[in-house]
């Protein structure tokens, strides 16, 4: 079939398609004055249209201002202007035959107006509202100058998800066009730099088209051309084939700071003079469009289009002749499915948009009613819900907008404005019970989890701004497949997260969370404020205040100290507000923030602040525990929480998280009121004991169980706390295991000489040999154990062993070389063990309680027996003296009796 078949064949395809019947809504505006144009037409996500007008004064300039009407979704329009001095000569055409100003939209309610200030050699751009109110200019570019000339030919693209920023482009030389991606503005129009480089032409000044993709990237197209900068010499013949047309795409990845590609999407070897496109992201497709014009060197009349559907992969995938015989001024990918291509017929003065479907197949023709008056000032844009609408003068002073609906690719969104979403857990407008730990999202084909964030936001009804709860990216550990067909992902959520009871929330899915399993393209998400649900009203348990501790990183510590002293009270003054927002709680509930202790078991130490929590009577407002535990997990998990986002918090220390201040009475009183009932126990079968036999040294019933108490906390100090001070590891071993060993090794010898030296013990070894084991084994924790033995407790034949007076010494002197081996040391680490650690818990206070008894004990002990050891000296001394003054007084009487030296000193060693 040749051309003109194929063309006529089209046509009547055009004809005789079944068309959708379109109504049309038109909306009159007049203006106050003629000259007006229609120049650019944006529309928002929540059907809100902003529409710039321009007054030409001549063929290169208009007049220098910036007009806008706004269409809001009630059919209302409102008039309004940027005031702001913008330098007369961007209203002028540059040499590339534009405007030097450039303006675009900004989600979710921003205009960004671009503009070039030579006597700064920079570019600005202005941050405004859709009612032309000013709210910032920033400086975003150097002027470039090629070739000793002003070459001002930058502009803006944003994205069209409202959760990225936007990028500017311009050409910096000849064969390099200079890209600065920027963060979308914030509430008060702040904009800064994220990254920039550099995109190299393979020839001079080629025409390159930037246009956003569904993953937060922006495509750049570039039309190489071999043939564009040659001229045929007269009368020499020149073969087609040297010809060839090229186009290639690649996708710059502004936060990444790289660059896919480029890939080659056409290539032709038929002469071209021009190749021109429009490009754009399918929304519920699977790829990307662009449409190729070709204008031929052998008849320049004669215009050629060519649709390319393409992945990000640079993989093309569908390529056809587009015939149209009208000239092709846009194409837009639409929300609802498919492409709108928009056509213009300047001599008939009519506009036609051709419908394409997500696969690039022709799917309808749609036009304006054929009694409408287009003239050349026009401008077409598209809302989410499928509504096109058109603005047009229809005289000077006269302009109307003229809507209508588009047909829908996909059955049903369900609410996500997703189609590629079959449900979610928790459903939008549901309920959900607290701290639930999981979220997740079935699509209808199978997927694989990409690279961008799910971010979970808590709301009000009001204007204030919501609150960022957590986010957390595709490559994390946050994400897994629940179902073997791959359609179903599941995303952690922290306990933290839903944590206000009667609460609304939503989550705001980013394209490119997942990516088609089959063609791993990026899929679209879901966008703010329509994944909402809400958590039920449950009230809380009450409970009482308490302090929190919480660390300082090793740099914020160093940070902090630098601080001057009015700084730091600053720094926590801040630092207790973003807590507040961070949990969320009122900040009525926080109070002021305590500092500065440290942490020495780490290296360098690391400042620690306190934070006392008030209670609440209010049942509906998270009590003093759950705040504490919230805290906690929005501190340890600081890479997924807002704890990351402040510049405050972000210098917390998240393996050290949120501790509750102990309170000994409070954290320890069912482990306190334990050791009270056992000591009340010892204290009646000492009692018993006492009644049953008076003489025996019955004190051994609480020394005993001490003895064994304080060698256990010892062994579960070593295995359970040891490690948290390394410094004192090491030496709590030492002065464990090496008393034990000595101990041991003294109490075996002293048992092994007392039953060599003394006949009576050896009697009693011989019918008590395993309890005389038993007890040689128990000297090593203390060899004060052996005395037991012979303690008589309670009259028990048992414990009656005849120990000698010489073996007691023994033992006692035992006991003394324990003291320093033993016990001095392990109550020395016990000491700095509290002064080094900020959490105390149960077994370190059990451990340094039963030191300290047993070493008070020892001491005082070896302190009375020394008493008695001096006392006894001494008596026996004033014995000896009375004994002697009595017998020289007795030898003065008689002097016939005389006091043989021997008996003195037999009597002398006797007393």
């Amino acid at each position: 079939m040749n051309l003109l078949g194929i063309n006529l064949f089209y046509s009547i395809l055009l004809f005789i398609s079944p068309l959708t019947v379109y109504s049309y809504n038109v909306i009159p505006y007049n203006e106050t004055e003629p000259g007006l144009e229609v120049y650019k037409v944006f529309s928002y996500r929540d059907e809100t249209a902003v529409i710039l007008l321009i007054k030409p004064i001549n063929e290169s300039c208009v007049e220098p201002r910036i007009d806008l009407r706004i269409l809001h979704p009630n059919g209302t329009i409102d008039s309004a202007k940027v005031d702001y001095p913008i330098p007369e000569y961007n209203f002028c055409l540059g040499p590339n035959g534009f405007y030097w100003f450039d303006i675009t939209r900004s989600l979710p309610k921003f205009l960004l107006v671009l503009y070039a200030d030579i006597v700064s050699a920079s570019y600005y751009v202005l941050v405004i509202t859709r009612t032309g109110y000013v709210i910032s200019n920033t400086p975003v570019a150097p002027i470039s100058i090629i070739n000793g000339s002003i070459y001002a030919d930058g502009y803006l693209m944003s994205h069209t998800s409202e959760e990225y920023g936007f990028i500017f482009a311009n050409y910096e030389t000849e064969t390099a066009v200079m890209w600065k991606y920027y963060n979308k503005p914030d509430d008060k129009g702040n904009i800064s730099l994220i990254n920039e480089g550099k995109h190299y032409l393979q020839n001079p000044f080629n025409y390159y088209f930037i246009f956003p993709a569904l993953d937060g990237n922006f495509g750049i197209i570039i039309a190489n051309s071999t043939d564009i900068n040659i001229k045929p010499e007269p009368n020499k013949f020149i073969n087609p084939s040297k010809f060839t047309s090229k186009v290639y795409v690649s996708f710059i990845k502004p936060v990444m700071n790289s660059v896919d590609g480029p890939y080659l999407i056409y290539q032709s070897t038929i002469p071209h003079f021009e190749v021109d496109f429009f490009c754009d992201t399918a929304f519920t497709g699977i790829g990307n469009m662009c449409i190729l014009t070709f204008n031929r060197a052998e008849d320049k009349n004669t215009t050629e289009y060519m649709t390319v559907l393409f992945q990000t992969s640079g993989s093309v995938f569908d390529m056809r002749k587009l015939f149209v015989d009208k000239e092709i001024i846009g194409v837009n990918s639409l929300f609802q499915g498919g492409y709108l291509i928009t056509t213009h017929d300047d001599q008939n003065k009519t506009i036609e948009g051709i419908i394409l479907d997500d696969n690039g197949k022709y799917n309808g023709t749609w036009s304006y009613p054929p009694d409408l008056n287009v003239s050349n000032s026009f401008g077409t844009a598209a809302f989410r819900n499928g509504t096109l609408f058109l603005v047009t003068f229809e005289n000077e002073m006269t302009w109307k907008v003229i809507s209508t609906p588009l047909p829908k690719f996909f059955s049903d969104d369900y609410g996500y404005e997703n189609p590629n979403i079959k449900s979610t857990y928790p459903l939008i407008s549901s309920s959900i019970p607290l701290s639930i730990t999981n979220i997740n999202i079935t699509y209808h084909l199978s997927v694989t989890i990409s690279t961008n964030n799910v971010s979970i936001y808590q709301y009000n009804n009001n204007d204030d701004l919501p609150i960022l709860r957590q986010s957390v990216s595709g490559d994390s550990l946050y994400f897994s497949y629940s179902s073997s067909d791959k359609k179903t992902i599941n995303i952690k959520v922290l306990q933290s997260t839903f944590n206000q009871p009667n609460s609304n929330y939503y989550i705001v899915v980013n394209d490119n969370v997942v990516r088609d399993w089959t063609s791993n393209n990026p899929l679209i998400g879901v966008e703010r404020n329509r994944w909402k649900f809400n958590t039920i009203n449950i009230q809380d348990n009450f409970a009482e205040e308490s302090i929190g501790r919480f660390s300082l990183t090793d740099e914020g510590t160093k940070s902090f100290e630098k601080l001057s002293l009015d700084s730091q009270r600053g720094f926590l003054s801040q630092l207790r507000i973003d807590l507040a927002k961070s949990i969320p709680v009122d900040i009525n509930r926080l109070d002021y923030i305590k500092c500065c202790e440290y942490d020495n078991s780490k290296q360098p130490p690391r400042i620690l602040l306190s934070l006392p929590i008030k209670s609440t009577t209010n049942p509906y407002e998270r009590n003093v525990d759950h705040i504490i535990k919230d805290l906690d997990i929005l501190i340890k998990n600081k890479e997924v929480t807002p704890i990351s986002w402040f510049g405050t918090t972000n210098h917390l220390e998240a393996s050290f998280g949120f501790q509750r201040y102990k309170n000994l009475l409070d954290d320890f009183k069912f482990h306190l009121i334990g050791i009270v009932i056992g000591i009340v126990i010892l204290g009646f079968l000492y009692i018993y004991a006492k009644k049953k036999y008076p003489m025996g040294k019955n004190i051994v019933i609480f020394k005993f169980p001490l003895i064994i108490l304080n060698f256990i906390m010892g062994i579960m100090f070593i295995l359970n706390n040891g490690k948290n001070v390394p410094q004192l590891f090491i030496p709590s071993v030492i002065f464990c295991v090496i008393p034990i060993i000595i101990n041991f090794i003294m109490g075996a010898i002293i048992m092994l000489q007392e039953i060599k030296k003394n006949r009576d013990f050896y009697g009693w070894f011989k019918n008590n040999v395993d309890m005389a084991s038993l007890f040689t084994i128990l000297s090593g924790t203390n060899i004060e154990m052996l005395n037991i033995l012979s303690s008589q407790v309670a009259g028990i034949i048992l414990f009656n062993a005849p120990i000698s007076e010489e073996t007691q010494f023994d033992i006692f002197w035992g006991s003394f070389i324990g003291l320093f081996i033993g016990d001095i040391p392990r109550f020395i680490i016990q000491v700095f063990y509290i002064k080094l650690v900020v959490n105390y818990d149960i077994i370190p206070f059990l451990t340094l309680s039963t030191s300290s008894i047993i070493l008070a004990n020892n001491i005082i002990t070896k302190i009375y027996h020394a008493i008695v050891h001096l006392y006894s000296k001494k008596r026996k001394f004033v014995m000896i003296l009375q004994t002697e003054k009595i017998l020289c007084n007795s030898a003065n009487e008689n002097s016939s009796i005389t006091v043989p030296q021997k008996i003195r000193k037999t009597v002398r060693h006797s007393m």
